[in-house]
């Protein structure tokens, strides 16, 4: 872009895209993981420094019902439906451009681990730690598998309040057909009648 300074034209480099503006979210949106995003509810662990020292400090912040969370000095962000990575760079811009401070760094952190639940006809019935490529019977596994009176033909699995039926034999024979789980998912496997 010509700028003028003075008598002269000068051309400055171009600007690199903004990784929180409107263009770039639909890009990434597309590779990104549902459930790597941050919800109401969630309780964050925000670290701010490079600061000065009476400003620095480590923030508990819980995400509000209306997805906000508040800063010092800079009040209420959206939170909900961003990644952490993205919310860190959030933080970081405002202070910014807000012109509070010039060098801050932030990292942002969830308190506490997202689970899924299993109950019913497994051995060990149990909140499994969520992690990205936890699959239904992954976490039935993580329990111990099934008890020998199990009904594995219909395993219920509700996600998002909505609830489906599996066979998990089916799954057994083709690994491919397996579920991959999300954050509060809940797996019921019930008693055979045989």
């Amino acid at each position: 872009m010509p700028v003028l300074l003075g008598d002269k034209v000068i051309a400055l480099p171009q600007a690199t895209p903004d990784p929180m503006s409107a263009s770039n979210s639909v890009i990434s949106a597309a590779n990104m993981d549902i459930s790597d995003l941050l919800r109401g509810g969630d309780t964050l662990i925000i670290r701010l420094t490079g600061v000065p020292t009476q400003d620095q400090g480590i923030f508990e912040v819980k995400i509000d019902e209306s997805g906000k969370i508040s800063m010092p000095h800079i009040g209420s962000l959206t939170a909900a439906n961003t990644t952490t990575v993205e919310l860190k760079k959030l933080i970081e811009s405002t202070y910014l451009k807000e012109e509070i401070f010039t060098n801050p760094n932030v990292t942002v952190d969830l308190k506490e681990q997202r689970f899924v639940d299993v109950t019913g006809e497994v051995r060990m019935p149990q909140r499994v730690p969520y992690t990205k490529d936890l699959t239904a019977l992954g976490a039935v596994a993580a329990c111990g598998g099934f008890t020998d009176f199990a009904n594995r033909r219909r395993v219920r699995l509700t996600q998002g309040g909505a609830t489906q039926e599996f066979n998990a034999k089916e799954i057994q024979a083709d690994q491919g057909k397996d579920i991959r789980l999300k954050p509060n998912d809940k797996i019921q496997v019930d008693r055979s009648i045989f």
